[in-house]
């Protein structure tokens, strides 16, 4: 049995249509024809795209995929739907966290399997999935490398869900991969050097950042050694639960965050392998 979890009272995967509007502009309303809006269904505006933009409806595509889900050979006993929403409904994430798929990373440490599915009505974000897992204790959303860790559907309200259900049973070994990893994050030691040139690469520039991860980072060293574990947990618990400039647009932020941080993740596997 499913368990929903929503943040905006959405209830399931009934998703309201949205439709496309003609854009005018000046006294005389002359007709702007390259681009259009998008209306949610009251027929306010939460979107203005070129006019070659494809509109691909959350109630279309988000079933499709969830049905991919369940066809594939993820084990989704107790599986939980989160749905979360931003910038006034223009981009949507659902996550799907998977409890079979649970691994000890340490003791008492636990990860569980993670697939967010994205689509926007802004142009934002293609439709596509991503695999990542959750440290239960903390909620921290684990990120693996972009490389191997996305699917990118096209643009069209039929889902090609025989690729779909390939490329999340591929997920489920690349989640197995990584938390095989993980598993060896604790047990891996990290220097100060290692540890300042991760989070400095992360915080691109920026002293406030650099400085909320190094005050980040040494209470995970309290909590779980000065490892590699606690690194990367430094870097989660950024790109989960810093402070947002705008909570409404949370949902989004995170991805952005988890887009940024994957870059530096070469940099742990190498952490990993010089040890």
């Amino acid at each position: 049995m499913l368990k929903l979890v929503t943040d905006n009272g959405l209830d399931a995967l009934s998703f309201p249509l949205v439709h496309e509007a003609s854009l005018y502009a000046g006294m005389r309303q002359t007709p702007i024809d390259s681009h259009k809006a998008i209306q949610d269904e009251h027929g306010k505006p939460i979107a203005v795209v070129g006019s070659g933009y494809t509109l691909v409806q959350n109630a279309d595509i988000f079933p499709q995929m969830e049905q991919a889900i369940f066809d594939s050979a993820i084990d989704t006993t107790g599986v939980i739907r989160k749905i979360d929403q931003s910038h006034n409904g223009a981009r949507t994430v659902v996550n799907y966290i998977f409890p079979a798929h649970t691994i000890e990373v340490a003791q008492g440490d636990d990860v569980s399997l993670r697939i967010s599915v994205l689509n926007s009505y802004d142009g934002s974000w293609r439709f596509m999935s991503l695999v990542g897992a959750v440290r239960l204790i903390c909620t921290n959303g684990m990120v693996v490398g972009e490389y191997f860790s996305s699917f990118y559907g096209k643009h069209t309200k039929n889902l090609d869900t025989d690729v779909a259900i390939k490329k999340l049973e591929n997920a489920l070994e690349v989640y197995g991969q990584n938390a095989d990893l993980w598993t060896k994050y604790p047990s891996t030691p990290v220097s100060d050097l290692q540890a300042t040139n991760v989070l400095t690469s992360l915080a691109g520039g920026s002293k406030t950042l650099l400085e909320l991860l190094q005050q980040t980072h040494v209470e995970y060293i309290d909590e779980l050694g000065k490892n590699l574990w606690a690194l990367f947990n430094t870097l989660t618990d950024w790109s989960s639960h810093a402070k947002f400039k705008n909570e409404k647009n949370k949902a989004s932020t995170i991805i952005t965050r988890e887009s940024k941080l994957r870059k530096v993740l070469p940099q742990l596997e190498a952490i990993r392998r010089a040890a």
